[in-house]
């Protein structure tokens, strides 16, 4: 009983002895728990701020990158800035200012010109300043395409007879070469330089159709077409014996520089249509068999146009072998043109030597109507010895019947005049003007033009002042014409005016060149002008449209330049205003991480 009282006391006398201890430990174990709950606290917050501070971070990244992407754009538009403002550089070069001489040709270049836009001269003078600058050489380099495109459109083309336009036709080559070449390298701008390039093609196509003057020469079986022609032309190329059977459309013309033919060949369908038409051309399909022709038709129908350069001596004997009439492929050549290097024609004038309006050929002789139709001029050729008979006044009836009833584009031309004693020529001619006045219904027009002409005559007495050796058959022609006029073989170079004169073929062509060239130039210099002010307006406008738009451009360009300045001064003070909070949110950082170390150290 006194051992169990004992215990309880003792139980109680430790409870009572411990508790101030357990109270003291709760006590501890409480603000233990609340430090940690503190710390947790704080770490939390550090946590919560350092998730701040990051976005603050990639906040202020994002600005940056935003920054730098804008600076980028404003960098690519200064530089186009810059690139636009150098292209209306150049245009404003283009501008005249103050004026320099070229060395060379001692043309007027403007202050900004590098190079001579008349000779392709490339001045080392330069005319503006390049010190400091090493890039003369680049300069020079860079414009030799230039200068050569230049130096090559000075070559005036074959066809340029009128000095009077030689400028403008020059410039306007120049425009249409640089422009062509500007399409090709300029992709941006292809447009502009099409425009360009379409209207001075159509300023050259509308000057070719002006300039070009087709005179048709047509005559009756054995009139002397081809000796005409060659008295023109100043040599031999068409042949003096061809049979209507064999006859080929063909177009003389001199040249400046140079001889050629250009051949082109009958289609199919062209070539089906002539062979329908030779059902009552006997001679025409006897021949065509006998020479084997259709071995070779495929060869030549729908042949693509052959064009052949070659010498004075080559082409006449180039002409014989594509016309002969013993050539197979003769009969599949629709066309010739013959260019032959000389100055007794103009070189617009193309003499068209068509087959005969009685051609057995159908097909042929409707070509002829054509040419006759559409042709500036007809040289209508008659045996001097038949005029004023039935059948040669039928023929000119048929020539002004295609010609529209337009008897003003006809010339009458009567050939072989040599062959006639003085008064036969003088009653003849007298006859055939009566007549033919009453055709044309205007005596004076009548007489104004017809021509009586001894053709072969005026080209070997050519042939003689030249020194050419005469073969045996012009020796003997040239000696029976010139007993006509009291004159020997010897006479011929000093009294080679009186033979001109008797031959009748300067006389001819007085008359063309007073009635139809004169008149004729004096239209397509005028119409030429006009069309070259016309086009150069229409190409002043273009590129004044493209330096309004190069402006407007511009002026967009630097108005985004402002606004792109704008915003990047934004996000500038943006940005100093982050690394300002970030300055703050670090010194805060700092802050916590010391009172935590100084909470842990307790």
């Amino acid at each position: 009983m006194g051992r169990k009282r004992e215990m309880n006391s003792y139980q109680q006398g430790m409870k009572a002895g411990a508790k101030p201890f357990s109270e003291k430990f709760d006590q501890i174990s409480n603000e233990l728990k609340m430090q940690r709950q503190h710390v947790q606290g704080l770490k939390n917050q550090q946590k919560k701020q350092g998730e701040v501070t990051d976005k603050i971070i990639i906040g202020m990244q994002q600005y940056e990158d935003s920054s730098n992407s804008l600076k980028r754009k404003m960098d690519e538009s200064e530089k186009l800035l810059q690139s636009q403002k150098e292209k209306i550089s150049k245009l404003e070069l283009m501008m005249p200012t103050i004026s320099t001489i070229c060395s060379n040709c001692v043309r007027m270049l403007n202050a900004h010109q590098l190079v001579c836009s008349n000779c392709g001269l490339i001045s080392r003078n330069f005319p503006y300043e390049l010190s400091g600058f090493d890039v003369a050489d680049e300069c020079v380099e860079g414009v030799h395409d230039l200068a050569n495109e230049i130096k090559a459109s000075n070559y005036p083309d074959e066809d340029w007879v009128y000095s009077e336009l030689e400028e403008k036709l020059v410039k306007m080559k120049k425009i249409r070469s640089l422009s062509s070449k500007l399409i090709k390298n300029d992709d941006n701008n292809d447009t502009i330089y099409k425009k360009i390039y379409n209207l001075s093609s159509t300023f050259f196509s509308k000057y070719r159709q002006h300039s070009r003057i087709e005179i048709a020469v047509v005559g009756t079986v054995k009139a002397g077409k081809s000796s005409l022609i060659n008295s023109l032309i100043g040599t031999s190329l068409a042949s003096v014996d061809p049979t209507p059977e064999t006859s080929i459309l063909v177009k003389y013309r001199t040249t400046e520089k140079g001889n050629y033919l250009r051949i082109n060949f009958y289609t199919e369908k062209q070539w089906n249509e002539l062979w329908r038409s030779t059902q009552g051309a006997t001679v025409f399909r006897n021949e065509y068999e006998r020479l084997q022709a259709d071995r070779i038709k495929d060869q030549y129908l729908g042949k693509r146009e052959t064009f052949i350069e070659c010498s004075p001596e080559e082409l006449p004997k180039l002409m014989m072998e594509w016309s002969k009439s013993d050539a197979p492929k003769h009969f599949f050549v629709k066309e010739i043109e013959v260019g032959y290097q000389s100055d007794t024609l103009p070189h617009d004038v193309y003499l068209v030597d068509t087959p005969g309006l009685s051609d057995p050929v159908r097909y042929r002789s409707d070509i002829t109507r054509k040419y006759i139709k559409s042709s500036d001029w007809i040289l209508a050729c008659i045996v001097g010895e038949n005029l004023s008979q039935q059948p040669e006044f039928n023929f000119l009836s048929k020539v002004i019947s295609n010609k529209g009833g337009d008897v003003s584009k006809i010339f009458v031309v009567a050939t072989k005049k040599d062959t006639l004693t003085t008064m036969e020529l003088e009653k003849k001619k007298t006859e055939f003007l009566t007549r033919l006045g009453e055709l044309y219904g205007n005596h004076a027009m009548a007489m104004n033009r017809f021509e009586f002409v001894a053709a072969e005559c005026h080209l070997l007495t050519t042939k003689v002042l030249r020194d050419e050796e005469l073969s045996d058959d012009e020796y003997q022609k040239i000696m029976m014409a010139l007993p006509k006029i009291r004159l020997e073989y010897r006479d011929i170079n000093d009294k080679s005016k009186l033979i001109f004169e008797y031959a009748g073929i300067n006389s001819l062509f007085e008359k063309i060149d007073r009635i139809v060239l004169q008149n004729r130039r004096k239209y397509v210099i005028n119409e030429i002008t006009i069309d070259y002010t016309r086009c150069m307006r229409a190409i002043n406008e273009i590129a004044n449209s493209y330096i309004d738009a190069g402006e407007d451009f511009l002026e967009h360009l630097v108005d985004n330049h402002e606004s792109s300045k704008e915003k990047i001064k934004i996000l500038e003070e943006s940005n100093r205003e982050i690394i300002e909070l970030q300055k703050k949110v670090q010194v805060l950082k700092t802050q916590l991480e010391e009172e935590i170390k100084a909470v842990s150290g307790k």
